[in-house]
């Protein structure tokens, strides 16, 4: 026999949102209501689903394991729902990206989303900085940096430092000089736009206050760092941008040194969301938890 659906949605509502009183007004019924809900889905299962404090309920560990579950259950109902009965564009989900982020971070990971929601079509469009309107004409933003609204709702996603790298082989023909801090007699490769600069990295660092010779300018990191990587010069860059490429070797630290960003990437979003945003979040939040343990 299936589980009670309105205790499967009453369930998910709780665990999503931490309480049965946020659960309640989402649901637009009463708090006895949504607990009298949880009771009967926990006497169906046979297992407690909920420890209840005064500071709200807390997942046992039987519902960390049964919400993923349930909530991708609800949420392909729904849009499947949708696509056959009602718009037929409800299966489409529209991001606005930073380009350095989505090729970087988002692309390789992408699979592991499709894996789990074949059903949404990602409508990517890709931009440098933050939109002056946020999420207009798309459900989600992951951009470098934001820009307040009364409409939506931001969470900064990783705290990131600034990193000074090189090539491999630049780093061997300028190895004398970056031992010296001898940054004056170096080329480097700048991006447009950014508000922390090599000063302050290495005023933070207690280096040298001799700044690098800029040789080549240019609008965003990802090719910023595709000329880091052709020798074209030093170049100061965020450590979630460089990561990769750092873990491949294709860039090196060309000095053991960062610094702590003030800036970073924000996930924007409508403060009331639909499912398939919340789908996605979901699914990120998850991702990030993940390269964080690695």
């Amino acid at each position: 026999m299936l589980p009670p659906l309105r205790a499967l949605v009453a369930f998910e509502a709780v665990a999503r949102l931490g309480s049965i009183g946020a659960a309640a007004r989402e649901l637009c019924v009463t708090q006895a209501a949504v607990s009298q809900q949880l009771k009967s889905l926990e006497s169906f299962l046979g297992a407690t689903l909920f420890e209840r404090g005064k500071r709200g309920v807390k997942l046992t560990s039987a519902a960390q394991h049964y919400q993923p579950i349930v909530s991708g259950s609800l949420a392909h109902l729904k849009l499947q729902t949708q696509i056959l009965f009602g718009e037929k564009e409800t299966d489409v989900l529209s991001l606005r990206v930073n380009h350095t982020f989505c090729h970087n971070w988002l692309l390789p990971r992408l699979p592991s989303f499709y894996q789990q929601y074949s059903f949404i079509r990602l409508d990517i469009q890709l931009v440098d900085w933050p939109s002056t309107n946020p999420c207009e004409n798309v459900d989600i933003e992951i951009t470098n940096g934001k820009v307040d609204s009364e409409e939506t709702s931001y969470e900064r996603l990783f705290q990131e430092h600034w990193q000074l790298v090189c090539s491999p082989a630049f780093k061997q023909q300028y190895q004398a000089q970056l031992n010296a801090n001898a940054f004056s007699k170096l080329p480097a490769v700048q991006v447009k736009g950014y508000q922390e600069n090599l000063m302050q990295w290495l005023s933070h660092n207690q280096l040298s206050t001799e700044l690098p010779q800029i040789q080549l300018e240019i609008s965003n990191s990802l090719h910023a760092l595709e000329a880091a990587k052709q020798g074209i010069g030093v170049l100061l860059v965020r450590s979630l941008a460089v990561s990769t490429l750092l873990k491949k070797k294709d860039l090196v630290l060309a000095v053991d040194a960062s610094m702590p960003s003030d800036s970073g990437h924000y996930l924007v979003t409508k403060h009331c969301r639909s499912a398939k945003v919340n789908f996605f979040c979901d699914w990120l939040y998850h991702q990030i938890e993940l390269a964080d343990a690695e």
